[in-house]
């Protein structure tokens, strides 16, 4: 799905998202137990690819870690604002950054990629990896299941992706898996990996 459709449609329903999501990380919240483990091993910049209401990008920051938020949708983008005016957050998509100069130590794709189909996963994956230092890992989250195919989100068509054929995608974007996570009971699962060597798309992606 286009990323212009996902933000419009992520745009038209922006208030009913913040009020589900809200701008704070619950003490109870068990998405924690990961996220913060693999921040403190982050020597630098992280980056919080689609960060929406600032939660994520906030809370590692009252931590002490160096947060900045991308995000497409700008009532997000100033409700984020407004909850931590102190976090830098930025306006704009991951194909904003294909260019960039600007590279982090840590990146952070927690349920950002997950609107993302064939067509457009591979670009995607292989910009984020030009962001990220040769030293640095990134930390995604996404819905897994026995066969790649698109299903009906409450807000935009998301997809579910096998672990091997997402690790797949990654190694192809330059990424080498460090650890993967899905216990087959639920869509949810998560991949760490690290910066491996670059390569360039395959042809018609």
């Amino acid at each position: 799905m286009a990323t212009d459709e996902v933000r419009d449609a992520y745009g038209a329903r922006a208030e009913d998202v913040a009020g589900l999501l809200g701008t704070e990380v619950s003490a109870t919240d068990p998405d924690r137990a990961v996220i913060e483990p693999w921040a403190d091993t982050v020597k630098g910049r992280i980056l919080d690819v689609g960060s929406g209401t600032g939660r994520w990008a906030g809370h590692l920051a009252s931590l002490g870690h160096e947060v900045e938020g991308l995000e497409p949708v700008e009532r997000f983008v100033n409700i984020a604002r407004k909850a931590y005016p102190t976090v830098g957050f930025r306006l704009g998509a991951i194909e904003d950054l294909t260019d960039s100069d600007e590279r982090w130590a840590g990146i952070l794709a927690w349920y950002s990629l997950i609107h993302l189909g064939p067509d457009d996963l591979p670009h995607a994956l292989a910009t984020l990896r030009s962001l990220l230092k040769d030293d640095g890992t990134m930390l995604m989250s996404f819905l897994s299941g026995s066969s790649t195919e698109s299903f009906e989100h409450p807000v935009a068509t998301a997809f579910r992706w096998p672990l091997p054929e997402m690790a797949a995608a990654l190694d192809q974007a330059g990424f080498v898996v460090i650890a993967e996570q899905w216990d087959g009971r639920t869509p949810h699962a998560l991949m760490l990996v690290r910066a491996g060597p670059q390569r360039p798309l395959r042809a018609g992606r």
